[in-house]
């Protein structure tokens, strides 16, 4: 290529002054006058400090700010700190801070709450220990449903706030706000504490967390019996717990808990601006993870599981759980137990008083009415001379009453306010299945079984017919289909299988019902 060979040619500049125009030179412009920036209100300087500290200073110097009113500005920032914060977003801080100071708490950012939070963590705001936790609680309970983020944090920094300033106030309650509590260390060091100190004051949450069995999906508790779990199953641990420290000298958690426990330290205001020179960065802890003891669980699931059981038999429900094992004297330390809290509880009845010469008018009414349908029926069929058709028999026995209904309504007609409960005469035949020989199992089915199951099972015993079984289940005011059905559901829940398939006993287990007389 030849185009290094070409001459360069260079341009000429002529680097003399050109006359100015108007015969005025650059020296002759005018400079403006300087003036000062508008006043900018500035946060206290201070010198090149971690981010935790030099919040301190900061928080210290603004302690006594008070704030005027002023609009609301939104906050949102990762680390909140003032230095984060806009003039306007400042001025609405303290202003919040004031009112909330005075037990006023407007809506504002989750971050101005925090800002407010590490305050009080490092002791601005408040003079003594308690009155700090007082704040604390003031914010938690003004904020913490509208931001459920916030919940967390607060467990973990209250509870941090009452080991390091030692204060009386039960963790646990502070544990119990907070949803995801269950899984913290501080739990099972209150959990512990309680075992040991005073399990009555245990909730049936937290006892249920030291049981294996899921009992909110029993069909019992399902059903109706949430109630009565939540209320009893506590007290049953608290009952246990003394008898074993009477027996045994003791408690439930030292019986079974052998482990020596851990000693953790414990990171203190995790996830905040905090300056770790103040109270240290770590709190000592000694643990004992009754949670993880095996044999504990077992013992307290076979507690909850007999509570139940107790409760199913006393409100009268089919079924039982199966596979309870504990020593028969627990058993009926419970069962006693059960049995005196639960009938103390029902409601009573409002007492029974019966008119006597009302009572006697309407056994004459009775009679009367008997009389007309009998000379109704001589009416209707004037032939037949030896066939009497009557009215179901209404008359009053030694013993008590039959169960017609027209006479129960007259009855209750009678005892309008009473809750009459109108029983089978004595004479009546009497059904009873000996179960001796049987297992735990048929003997637990032959219990929960009334006289109106008893008395079908015995016709199916004798190869009955469904026309006698619709006769039987008249008697009881009910329809066969509904007597076969229950029999079926006890023995689900008791043996696993059914007995009656279709309207006959089950071939296999024929021979149970030998010893089923009346």
């Amino acid at each position: 290529m030849e185009w290094d060979k070409k001459p360069l040619d260079f341009a000429e500049i002529d680097m003399k002054d050109e006359p100015a125009q108007d015969g005025a030179g650059l020296r002759s412009l005018a400079i403006p006058e300087r003036k000062e920036p508008p006043a900018v209100e500035r946060i206290p300087f201070v010198k090149a400090l971690s981010r935790e500290r030099q919040f301190v200073q900061q928080a210290r110097a603004l302690e006594e700010r008070r704030g005027e009113p002023a609009p609301f500005v939104p906050f949102m920032s990762y680390w909140p700190t003032y230095e984060q914060m806009s003039e306007a977003q400042r001025s609405w801080y303290f202003y919040w801070r004031s009112e909330v100071r005075g037990g006023q708490y407007l809506f504002t950012d989750l971050s101005y709450v925090f800002v407010y939070l590490y305050e009080l963590i490092h002791g601005i705001g408040w003079q003594a220990p308690y009155q700090g936790y007082a704040l604390w609680i003031g914010i938690w309970e003004a904020y913490g449903t509208r931001y459920p983020k916030l919940n967390a944090y607060l467990a973990d920094w209250v509870c941090d706030f009452v080991l390091v300033h030692h204060l009386d106030v039960p963790l646990m309650d502070i544990l119990s706000r907070s949803d995801t509590s269950r899984t913290h260390e501080l739990f099972d060091l209150e959990l512990s504490g309680l075992l040991r100190g005073n399990p009555a004051s245990l909730t049936f949450g937290q006892v249920m967390t030291l049981s294996d069995y899921d009992v909110q999906r029993s069909k019992f508790y399902q059903d109706g019996g949430s109630a009565l779990m939540e209320e009893y199953v506590p007290k049953v641990l608290a009952i246990v717990d003394s008898y074993m420290q009477k027996t045994t000298g003791k408690t439930l958690v030292d019986t079974f808990y052998k482990g020596p426990g851990k000693t953790i330290e414990r990171y203190l205001f995790r996830s905040a601006i905090y300056d770790a020179s103040l109270y240290g960065r770590t709190f000592a802890l000694r643990l004992d993870q009754v949670r993880k003891c095996a044999p504990l669980r077992y013992y307290i699931t076979q507690l909850v599981r007999s509570t139940e059981n107790k409760l199913r038999e006393l409100r009268q429900f089919k079924g039982r759980l199966r596979g309870v094992s504990l020593k028969s004297e627990t058993e009926t330390l419970i069962q006693r137990y059960l049995e005196r809290e639960y009938q103390a509880a029902k409601p009573v009845l409002p007492a029974i008083s019966i008119d006597a010469e009302k009572l006697a008018l309407l056994q004459r009414d009775s009679e009367e009415v008997r009389s007309m349908l009998t000379v109704e029926a001589w009416e209707d069929e004037p032939d037949s001379q030896d066939q009497e058709v009557s009215a179901p028999d209404m008359a009053v026995g030694k013993e008590g009453w039959t169960h017609d209904a027209p006479f129960q309504e007259m009855l209750h007609e009678a005892l309008p306010n009473s809750d009459v409960h109108v029983e089978r005469l004595p004479e009546d035949p009497f059904f009873e299945w000996k179960t001796t020989g049987l297992d735990e199992d048929w003997t637990q089915f032959a219990e929960q079984l009334g006289q109106a199951h008893l008395e079908v099972l015995y016709a199916l015993k004798l190869h009955a017919s469904a026309h006698e079984l619709e006769l039987i289940a008249e008697t009881y005011g009910t329809m066969p289909e509904l007597l076969l059905d229950e029999i079926n559901g006890i023995a689900m829940e008791t043996i696993g299988d059914l007995v009656i398939d279709g309207e006959r006993i089950s071939e296999e287990y024929e021979n149970y019902f030998e010893s089923l007389t009346r």
